[in-house]
């Protein structure tokens, strides 16, 4: 639930024709086509048991591409697509979704077709729940602390100097946005597919955290400058599907780009809201993104759950990184803490080793009222949750992207961002980091400082040289301490000696060359 002045406000109602419907992945080896013409072939390969038994039991179900708005052709070319990451291919293809008639409950029929012997998996997809809320002439900057130096901010002003987030794209996961706002309408927000329906207040909050636009009016996004685009996970046809709202989004991004899921899900076994990743179907498209070299930011959700005890219905504790079951889909997923430095988790955010980041998940100026209106001129001051706090670590992500690229190093792949903006050592700590458990806020001006070569950086390189030339001296046949001195004379110390001194200074020599060409060059 989304939080607005640390409340939940009420949700938007669904849909009148909305209904839940059981998401079934094949195994291996089972090929059906990817139409609806499905449920025949499948009666027909089972001998007419399985299928038509439960066509019996529901009169009027359905069995339909579950990734029903993209080609076929485009769904069984994402395995294809995917780098050699030495895991098996997902098989985007063996996705389908059980369409239940009205009275029947989706959960009995998930349990019914688990149990098939051709059947990888199967479950109730959660769907809709509402999101997890929670410059000098633009008027409302001042307000806005999160762009204020560590340990208040990540720092973004200073980042400016260096960069603006121009020459990365950004897209936006969500369910709706008012794009012509005051305050981002000059950014020219397109969406990439699916239908913009409701929330459209909380879209616009997000939208507004990340790229508002650097004018004269409202506040100023923390990547002003990226190219931002949007997509929604109310599918055409009026179904809601996560997995294919990613999947859409990564087709049309670059590597490096960012790619922000503001959005959580329900799960049976949770007393709270939990991040989308639970859910298979969007775990492989999150980490299929990762894969294209997409960064993922995932909201942390706000259920209160400690997603280190998290279990699955099979009893598995995926999001804990001490288990055997944990499964990385590369995403950077974010927790919400206290705008005030020390920062504390706030009560509602989930927490765990899973949680790489945190930002502040209250008290944020922003375009928009945070919720579902729609009207071009508001602005809200306390939009939070995990839904503000994701907006922050995406906008430094961004950033990060922005100045490697305009350093001419290039893009940061997934695991490599996600390595900076979680490191203890450069980035601001919780106030109880053994307490709270929501990893750390970025501070990009430790980031970039720590990115850039030293001024001195040609004054090693040079020093380190003169060692390799100087073992060079002392090593060559007949070699000395010095150009003048040699064997007989005062002080001379001996042919081994000498060697042992030239090899070592040949080797340290080297050793700094190396380290320093592996610095990074500044902007």
């Amino acid at each position: 639930m989304a939080m607005i002045s640390d409340r939940s406000p009420p949700a938007e109602p669904l849909p009148a024709d909305y209904r839940r419907r059981v998401v079934v992945k094949f195994r291996p080896g089972v090929s059906l086509p990817y139409s609806a013409a499905a449920a025949d072939t499948l009666a027909e390969q089972q001998d007419g048991r399985e299928w038509s038994a439960l066509a019996a039991a529901y009169p009027g179900v359905a069995l339909v591409p579950y990734f029903s708005s993209l080609p076929e052709a485009a769904v069984r070319d994402l395995d294809q697509r995917a780098p050699g990451t030495g895991k098996a291919a997902t098989g985007f293809a063996s996705y389908y979704a059980i369409e239940t008639p009205a009275g029947a409950e989706p959960q009995r029929v998930a349990e019914t077709v688990a149990a098939w012997p051709d059947v990888e998996t199967a479950y109730v997809e959660a769907g809709p729940v509402p999101p997890p809320v929670n410059a000098s002439d633009d008027p409302r900057n001042a307000s806005q602390g999160y762009l204020d130096p560590a340990p208040a901010g990540i720092d973004a002003r200073w980042a400016w100097l260096q960069t603006d987030g121009s020459a990365i794209g950004f897209v936006d996961l969500e369910r709706g946005w008012t794009l012509n706002h005051e305050d981002l309408a000059a950014a020219g927000i397109s969406i990439i597919s699916g239908v913009s329906t409701d929330y459209h207040g909380h879209g616009t909050a997000v939208l507004g955290e990340v790229a508002a636009v650097d004018n004269t009016i409202g506040g100023v996004g923390i990547a002003p400058a990226v190219t931002a685009r949007v997509v929604s996970q109310w599918r055409p046809g009026g179904s809601y599907n996560t997995a294919e709202a990613i999947l859409s989004a990564v087709g049309v991004m670059a590597a490096g780009d960012v790619l922000l899921l503001e959005a959580q899900t329900s799960y049976p076994t949770a007393a709270g809201y939990v991040p989308v990743e639970v859910e298979q179907a969007v775990f492989d498209a999150i980490q299929y993104a990762t894969s294209q070299g997409v960064v993922v930011v995932e909201a942390g959700g706000n259920g209160s759950v400690d997603l280190d005890a998290f279990q699955t219905s099979g009893g598995k504790r995926i999001l804990n990184r001490g288990s055997p079951d944990f499964r990385d889909s590369g995403a950077i997923m974010v927790g919400a803490a206290s705008s005030a430095a020390p920062h504390t988790r706030l009560g509602f955010s989930n927490f765990g080793s899973r949680i790489d980041c945190f930002a502040w998940g209250q008290n944020i100026d922003t375009t928009g009222d945070g919720w579902t209106g729609t009207a071009t001129n508001t602005y809200t001051t306390s939009f939070g949750g995990t839904s503000g706090a994701s907006p922050i670590i995406t906008g430094a992500a961004l950033l990060m992207q922005s100045w490697s690229v305009a350093r001419g190093a290039g893009r940061y792949s997934p695991a490599d961002l996600r390595t900076l903006l979680s490191n203890p050592a450069l980035n601001t700590a919780s106030a109880n980091p053994a307490a709270d458990r929501v990893g750390v806020m970025p501070d990009l001006r430790a980031l970039i400082t720590k990115g850039k070569r030293s001024p001195w950086w040609w004054g090693y390189v040079f020093a380190w040289a003169w060692l390799i030339l100087v073992g060079g001296l002392l090593i060559t046949p007949g070699g000395v301490l010095c150009i003048k001195c040699g064997r007989g004379a005062p002080g001379y110390i001996g042919d081994p000696v000498i060697f042992v001194l030239g090899a070592v200074a040949i080797g340290l020599g080297v050793a700094g060359l190396v380290n320093a060409a592996k610095a990074p060059r500044g902007p």
